[in-house]
């Protein structure tokens, strides 16, 4: 899991089976110590994140698990999601 700030969004004319609907963001990760890593990730997005927003971004297995928990979701086409937007901070 990462911690990082949206800082913008993907559009794709056409996407993978799965995908269509869903909101692609990029978000830049921060490290431990708070400061921009560096890092790009693009996250799917079920929570309606906007540009600015301070979010937890799940990845692999996790992020599976945010579009849809348990164990039958491996057909799932997700390596990253954002698992919650962080209020009062930013």
């Amino acid at each position: 899991m990462i911690r990082g700030t949206v800082v913008g969004q993907v559009w794709a004319t056409r996407k993978a089976r799965g995908l269509d609907g869903r909101t692609l963001l990029v978000v830049a990760a921060r490290d431990a110590d708070g400061n921009p890593s560096g890092r790009l990730v693009v996250a799917i997005d079920v929570l309606d994140a906007r540009t600015g927003d301070e979010v937890t971004v799940a990845l692999g297995s996790g992020a599976r698990n945010v579009l849809r928990p348990g164990p039958e979701n491996r057909d799932l086409l997700c390596d990253a999601a954002v698992a919650a937007i962080v209020e009062g901070e930013g």
